[in-house]
């Protein structure tokens, strides 16, 4: 069967090593792993709405529901260990949440005292923070999947 792409697939592993990459490659791996891939998607999703101001969903915000849905799939998956599942997760609201506030603290030692100015740069900031955070994540999460951790030894 020819699939697309076939002959680019065969170029790119042509010179890869079968014994570094356990013959392991993004095809094999989308498809091994479907919802694992759902998740490292739904995770970009989440910080590419974040620059567009969309309308709430009820009270939420669309990136968050986003994050959500996406943190619900990551911890679900089963291609991970719990701990890495959590971590990356977990990133991005952590990035955020002190990110913003190292900077913000930045902010406020150079003097810009003004409470509301300061909100705001915590916001811009922590915007930014998540995307980074997401970023950090989604890595983490598709470096583990093309090597996944050796059991310990019991």
């Amino acid at each position: 069967m020819n699939l697309p792409g076939v002959r680019l697939r065969r170029a790119a592993m042509a010179s890869a090593n079968p014994m570094a990459t356990a013959g392991r490659d993004a095809r094999t791996i989308l498809k091994e792993y479907p919802r694992e891939a759902l998740a490292v998607l739904l995770l970009i999703a989440a910080a590419m709405l974040l620059p567009f101001r969309l309308a709430p969903i009820a009270i939420f915000p669309v990136p968050l529901v986003a994050w959500a849905t996406a943190a619900a799939v990551t911890l679900s998956s089963g291609g991970w260990t719990f701990r890495d599942r959590l971590t990356s997760a977990g990133a991005p609201v952590a990035c955020y949440v002190f990110g913003g506030l190292a900077v913000t603290a930045l902010r406020w030692a150079q003097g810009a005292a003004d409470l509301g100015g300061l909100a705001a740069e915590y916001f811009r900031v922590g915007e930014i923070m998540f995307m980074v955070g997401t970023a950090a994540g989604v890595f983490w999460l598709a470096y583990r999947l093309l090597t996944p951790p050796r059991p310990r030894p019991r």
